[in-house]
C-alpha cells in the first residue's frame, strides 16, 4: 500500500481535503457536544437548587406541625421529574418525616452530612437544602438525582454530529474530486515536461500553461529556468571546448617550462599555493644524488639554517610575499654549499595565487669571497680604530695648548694672531669630532654578545630622550606608530634612530620639524621609515649622502662631519638590510631601512604616540 507521500498529487489533494474537512467537522461537533454538556450541567445545578428551594418552602408547614401526610403530598409533586430517584424531608434531629421514591426499585434516602448544597457522587447528584422557619432551621430536604439525562443528551447530540459529518464528508468528497483537478492538472503538465527533459536532455521543451494563478506563474518560471539552463548548457559546451583547448595549451606550456627548467644550470622548483613542493628539476637530483619528493628538501638544509628558513617560507605562504633566503644545502658528498633561494607567487587574472616558482643559485664562491673581504674589512676596521684612538691624544693636546695660549698670551697677540689661534682651536674641535665619529663608524660593524629580539619602540624612546634638548630647541614634534621586535643589538638600532632623527631636526625649514617613524612588513624583514618635512634632498645625491665624510651643505648653519648616514648604512648592512632615501628638494625626506625580524608583527595601536 502506497503511503500518502508516494501517492499521485490528485489523490493526495483529495485525501488532505477529506481529512482536513472531517477533522474540522469532528472537532466542531465534539466542541458543540462538550459545550452543551458543560452548559447543561450548569443548568441542571441551577434547576435542582431552585427545585429544592421550592420544595423546602412548601414543606415548612408540614414539618412545623409534624404532618407526614402533608409532607408526602408535597414530595409527590416530584413524580414529574423522572430522573429524580428519591426525596426526603428530615426533622432537625435527623429523623425522617416523609420520603418520595420514583416508581421502580426502592432507593434509600441519602445521608445528610450537614453541608448544604449540591455534590456529585458516582452517577448521581445529591442536593441538601435547609428548611427554615422564621430564620430557624427546623429540618433538611435531601434530593437524589441520577445523571442519565446527561448521558442521553450526549448520545443524542453525538449521533447528530456523526450523521452531519458523514453527509458533509460525502459532499466534500464529491467537490474535491472535481476541484482538485484545477491544481493537479497543471502540476501533472509540469511533471510531464520535467520527465521529458530528464529523459532526453532536450532543454528546448516547454511546459504547457493552463492558468494564470500561482501554478501558472510557476510554469512560467519553470519555462524561464529551462531557457536559462539551455543557454548555460550551450555556454558550458563552448566553455568545455575552450577549456579543453586551454588544457592542451597549458600542457604544452608545462612541457616547455619543464624543458626550460631541466636545461637551466640553476636548481628550479615549483610549489602549490599551500607551499607543498611538487616539482624539482634535474639539477636538484644531480646535486643531492637522488630524486626529491614533496618535503624531502628539508633534510638537506643545514641545521643552523632550518628554523629561520621554515619561518620565512611559512610567512611567504601566508602573505604571498616573495621569498628570499640564503642558506646552506648539503651536496651528495655531504658538503654544505651556500645557496640563494628565491621564490615568487604566480597569480591568475583575478589575483588568486596559483603556484610558486623558485630557484636555488649556488653562491658558495661568492660567500667565500665575502668572508675574505670581511676579514680584510675587519683588519682595516681594526687599523682605523687604532689610528683613530692613537690620534685622540695629539688632538687633545692641540685643543688644550691652544686654549692655554689663548688664556696666557691673549694680550700679546694682535688681532690677526688671535684669529689664527681661533682657527686652530676650532680645527682641533672639528678634528676631535671627526675622530669620535670615525671611532663610532668602526664600531658600527661590531656585534657584541648574543642577539635577541629587541623592542624597537623602547629603543626609539631612548633615542628621543637623548635628543630631548634638540627637539625642544627646534620646537619639533616626533610621532611614531607601534614598532615591531627586530633581531639586532640595541646600541646599533639606537645609532640608526639617533642619526636619522638628528638629521631630520638639523636639516629643517623655517617651520618646526615634524617627524614620523613607522614600520611595515616585507617578507622576512621589517621596513622602517623616518619621514620629515625638512629641506629635502636632490635625487641625484641619494647615493652620495651615504658615503663617509660626504656632506651636501658646507655652511656653518648645518654643522657635522658627514659620517652619520655612513654609520647608519654600515649598521643596517651588517644585519643583511639596506637603507635608502626618497625625497625631492623642499618636500621633506623619507629615510627607509630594513632589518630582520623573527617575531610576529606587533599591531599598531588606535593612534600614534607623540614625543616633542
Amino acid at each position: 500500500m502506497l503511503s500518502l507521500r508516494d501517492r499521485p498529487i490528485k489523490q493526495k489533494l483529495m485525501i488532505i481535503i477529506m481529512v482536513t474537512a472531517t477533522a474540522a467537522l469532528l472537532l466542531s461537533g465534539f466542541g458543540i457536544v462538550a459545550a452543551d454538556l458543560i452548559l447543561f450541567r450548569g443548568y441542571l445545578q441551577r434547576d435542582l437548587n431552585a427545585l429544592a428551594g421550592i420544595i423546602s418552602d412548601n414543606s415548612t408547614a408540614a414539618l412545623a406541625f409534624n404532618d407526614p401526610a402533608a409532607a408526602a403530598e408535597t414530595l409527590g409533586a416530584l413524580r414529574v421529574r423522572t430522573h429524580l430517584v428519591t426525596a426526603c424531608v428530615l426533622r432537625s434531629d435527623g429523623t425522617m418525616l416523609a420520603q418520595y421514591t420514583r416508581p421502580g426499585p426502592a432507593s434509600a434516602c441519602p445521608s445528610a452530612n450537614g453541608l448544604d448544597g449540591l455534590r456529585f457522587t458516582r452517577g448521581y447528584i445529591t442536593v441538601e437544602h435547609p428548611i427554615v422557619l422564621t430564620s430557624r432551621r427546623i429540618g433538611t430536604l435531601l434530593l437524589l438525582y441520577d445523571l442519565d439525562e446527561i448521558s442521553e443528551r450526549v448520545r443524542l447530540y453525538g449521533a447528530m454530529v456523526l450523521g452531519f459529518v458523514l453527509v458533509s464528508s460525502l459532499v466534500a468528497f464529491l467537490l474535491s474530486s472535481r476541484l482538485s483537478a484545477l491544481i493537479a492538472t497543471p502540476i501533472s503538465q509540469l511533471v510531464l515536461a520535467t520527465t521529458s527533459v530528464s529523459e532526453t536532455n532536450d532543454y528546448s521543451i516547454r511546459a504547457k500553461k493552463i492558468s494564470d494563478d500561482e501554478l501558472g506563474f510557476l510554469v512560467d518560471r519553470f519555462n524561464d529556468m529551462l531557457s536559462g539552463i539551455q543557454l548555460r548548457d550551450n555556454n558550458i559546451r563552448r566553455a568545455l571546448l575552450d577549456r579543453e583547448e586551454a588544457l592542451q595549451d597549458a600542457e604544452k606550456a608545462r612541457e616547455r617550462f619543464h624543458f626550460m627548467a631541466e636545461s637551466m644550470p640553476q636548481k628550479i622548483f615549483t610549489a602549490t599555493p599551500s607551499g607543498d613542493v611538487d616539482y624539482f628539476n634535474l639539477q636538484w637530483k644531480e646535486f643531492v644524488g637522488f630524486p626529491l619528493e614533496n618535503e624531502g628538501w628539508i633534510q638537506f638544509l643545514h641545521p643552523d639554517d632550518l628554523d629561520a628558513n621554515l619561518r620565512g617560507w611559512r610567512h611567504s605562504i601566508e602573505t604571498g610575499e616573495p621569498f628570499h633566503f640564503q642558506h646552506r644545502i648539503r651536496r651528495a658528498d655531504g658538503v654544505y654549499r651556500w645557496h640563494l633561494t628565491r621564490a615568487h607567487a604566480m597569480r591568475d587574472a583575478d589575483g588568486n595565487l596559483t603556484m610558486w616558482i623558485g630557484s636555488n643559485t649556488d653562491i658558495h664562491e661568492q660567500k667565500e669571497k665575502e668572508e675574505e673581504l670581511r676579514i680584510a674589512n675587519d683588519d682595516l676596521q681594526q687599523f682605523a680604530y687604532s689610528a683613530s684612538h692613537d690620534l685622540q691624544e695629539p688632538v687633545r693636546n692641540v685643543a688644550v695648548y691652544s686654549e692655554l695660549v689663548a688664556i696666557q698670551y691673549r694680550d700679546r697677540l694682535d688681532a690677526e694672531g688671535q684669529q689664527f689661534l681661533g682657527f686652530l682651536a676650532e680645527g682641533g674641535r672639528r678634528l676631535a669630532r671627526l675622530i669620535n665619529d670615525l671611532l663610532a663608524y668602526t664600531r658600527a660593524g661590531t656585534i657584541e654578545g648574543d642577539l635577541t629580539t629587541l623592542d624597537s619602540s623602547a629603543v626609539l624612546r631612548d633615542s628621543l630622550s637623548s635628543l630631548a634638548e634638540a627637539i625642544r630647541e627646534s620646537k619639533g614634534i616626533v610621532t611614531y606608530d607601534s614598532l615591531p621586535g627586530v633581531y639586532m643589538a640595541e646600541a646599533h638600532l639606537q645609532q640608526v634612530f639617533q642619526n636619522l632623527l638628528s638629521n631630520a631636526l638639523k636639516y629643517r625649514t623655517e617651520e618646526p620639524p615634524k617627524i614620523h617613524v613607522s614600520a611595515l612588513s616585507q617578507g622576512t624583514m621589517w621596513c622602517f621609515s623616518v619621514r620629515d618635512n625638512g629641506i629635502g634632498i636632490d635625487p641625484q645625491y641619494k647615493e652620495k649622502i651615504f658615503g663617509v665624510f660626504k656632506r651636501l651643505h658646507r655652511d656653518q648653519k648645518y654643522a657635522g662631519t658627514g659620517i652619520g648616514l655612513a654609520i647608519c648604512q654600515r649598521v643596517v648592512e651588517r644585519y643583511g638590510g639596506r637603507i635608502w632615501v626618497e625625497s625631492e628638494p623642499g618636500q621633506g625626506a623619507t629615510f627607509l631601512f630594513t632589518v630582520p625580524k623573527y617575531e610576529p608583527r606587533v599591531e599598531a595601536g588606535a593612534g600614534d604616540r607623540v614625543a616633542g
